[in-house]
């Protein structure tokens, strides 16, 4: 199954990734102040709203849930 089979249900990241390629990672937002990005190691990309431990990298918060 084709990468873009398996993530048609999800709202995918447009933003780039350091080596200037589209990110088309998994969108989340964040339940506590509503920052939507991707979940990326720090600096990974320009779309990024949580790193790898679900913290959300606006507020902090460990409130990541699946965007709509």
């Amino acid at each position: 199954m084709a990468y873009d089979q398996l993530k048609a249900d999800s709202a995918l990241c447009a933003g780039t990734r350091k080596a200037g390629q589209k990110c088309n990672g998994t969108v989340h937002v964040c339940g506590a102040c509503g920052a939507r990005g991707c979940k990326q190691n720090q600096g990974s990309c320009t779309g990024q709203a949580f790193d790898v431990l679900d913290r959300c990298i606006q507020c902090g918060a460990l409130a990541m849930q699946p965007a709509g």
